[in-house]
């Protein structure tokens, strides 16, 4: 049984390494992508204490909630321009390199934690940005409403 077991977890890396090799063979010749954001807030929306919430600005496939790219910063630094590129993302199999199209979303919450959600958060969507004119895009959006799916439930 312990040989069983053995075999099958060195099967199981084979495949995965195999599986990894691939797809950074196929992203080898493409050119790195990314995207410069310039990122603004509401005037209404913007809190006293911006010092003390985190920004999070990230790329995702439309209608995806896992980043391809992500940035963290201060709310207190927007205005700002943002570069989001390639190799900011969270798991290598999932990064620019992987969508013709993505929304670019910017999230300010008081929270440390990015899963916590709180109905203070707040948040703002870009138009759809895409990769077909080119590697390097750009695109501006603004915070500009509370996150609706903590309204909503």
């Amino acid at each position: 049984m312990k040989n069983f077991l053995f075999l099958c977890s060195v099967l199981l890396s084979t495949l995965l390494m195999q599986s990894l090799a691939q797809s950074q063979e196929q992203t080898a010749d493409k050119p790195d992508r990314k995207i410069t954001v310039q990122v603004n807030i509401a005037p209404e929306l913007v809190p006293n204490d911006a010092d003390d919430w985190v920004l999070y600005v990230y790329a995702s496939k439309p209608g995806a909630r896992l980043p391809l790219a992500n940035f963290k910063g201060k709310l207190s630094q927007l205005p700002s321009e943002i570069v989001l590129h390639q190799s900011m993302y969270l798991l290598p199999h999932l990064t620019l390199q992987q969508a013709e199209n993505v929304v670019i979303v910017a999230k300010a919450t008081k929270s440390k934690n990015p899963h916590q959600k709180s109905p203070d958060d707040i948040i703002g969507y870009s138009t759809s940005v895409n990769f077909e004119s080119g590697p390097h895009q750009s695109v501006t959006m603004s915070i500009d409403q509370h996150d609706k799916a903590l309204v909503q439930k």
